[in-house]
């Protein structure tokens, strides 16, 4: 497997090893396995950091209390948490209307299931199971299936478990509640929050040495074992998605007292917190919907160094330019 070598202005930081799945789907030198490699950054995701971002910020009484997400039925209002109770946040009602939307887009998918060149445009995942569900002794019976899996997860799993599991107080609102005012912006996030530039390290390396081996300040200099998505019963490492020590790499700080690095992968980041890399279905974390609302304060699709190494443009873009570029932000009966 080929990786793509990317280097620093600062000599003295490591390059960073990227590996084919996470280039750029238009990269010649992009490659995917859908069967062993991590969950790819699906194009809803990118779709729902932009929507986010061109929510702005959420306020702090937009955010749930006690409701139980899995409670949330698509087709019953009652169950709808901020139905006649208060105003949802903009962006999830940007990335509600983005579902619907992808649902739409996708049954062509379906209506040339045996057609490869559709196929190739769908998302590996969707494009796999569509091809598994071809060669099924009864196709139709499966496809169906097929597609009223693919329904619920943005019809339901998406809207409900998902976003108003982490728009809640306990969620989203750890993240902010020393942040000032009703309804923190970047700044106020990056008071108590911060995306710092790291060089991580294996578990056989003494940072101290090799911070001083290269002229590097040794508080930017870590082991990935320090972090705390090593810390979880089942961790995901940085090596599971092809990504050799040492790195130079953002980590997330968060005043909730964690720290969790934002992985290059599937043409953005993708944040190595267990809520989501435990459950694949989970298209967002606190952590990502903090960096939306940072990157919308910024106007940009890149995150911004608080501090530390320099580490390169690419472990910094949260979404896809070219999904960036093409995709509109609507909402249906939102007042404004």
């Amino acid at each position: 497997m080929s990786s793509r070598t990317l280097h620093t202005a600062d000599g003295n930081v490591p390059t960073l090893s990227l590996p084919p799945g996470a280039l750029a789907l238009t990269d010649r030198d992009y490659e995917y396995d859908v069967e062993h490699d991590p969950a790819n950054v699906e194009p809803i995701e990118h779709q729902i950091r932009l929507d986010f971002m061109r929510g702005g910020p959420i306020r702090r009484d937009q955010l749930l209390g006690n409701y139980n997400p899995w409670k949330y039925d698509p087709a019953d209002p009652a169950t709808h948490p901020w139905q006649g109770v208060k105003q949802k946040p903009l962006g999830l009602a940007y990335a509600e209307t983005s579902c619907t939307a992808r649902i739409h887009e996708e049954r062509r998918f379906y209506n040339h299931v045996n057609d490869e060149t559709v196929l190739v445009d769908a998302p590996a995942f969707l494009a796999a199971r569509l091809r598994i569900a071809r060669e099924d002794p009864h196709p139709e019976r499966a496809l169906k299936e097929e597609r009223q899996r693919r329904e619920k997860w943005y019809r339901e799993l998406i809207p409900g478990p998902n976003l108003s599991q982490i728009l809640k107080n306990s969620s989203y609102g750890s993240l902010i509640e020393k942040c000032i005012g009703p309804a923190p912006d970047a700044d106020r996030l990056l008071e108590h929050n911060a995306f710092v530039g790291m060089v991580l390290v294996d578990e056989d390396t003494d940072p101290e040495t090799f911070a001083r081996d290269r002229d590097l300040d040794a508080a930017g200099v870590l082991r990935e074992s320090a972090l705390s998505h090593t810390q979880t019963d089942d961790p995901v490492y940085l090596v599971d998605y092809g990504i050799e020590l040492p790195a130079p790499l953002l980590v997330g700080e968060y005043g909730s007292g964690s720290q969790y690095p934002l992985i290059p992968w599937g043409d953005a980041l993708t944040c190595a917190c267990p809520y989501k890399q435990m459950a694949p279905w989970r298209v967002m974390c606190k952590h990502e919907l903090l960096a939306s609302i940072v990157c919308s304060g910024q106007d940009s699709i890149f995150l911004p160094v608080s501090r530390g190494i320099d580490v390169p443009h690419r472990a910094r873009r949260f979404v896809s330019p070219e999904i960036a570029v093409s995709h509109q932000s609507r909402a249906r009966d939102y007042p404004i």
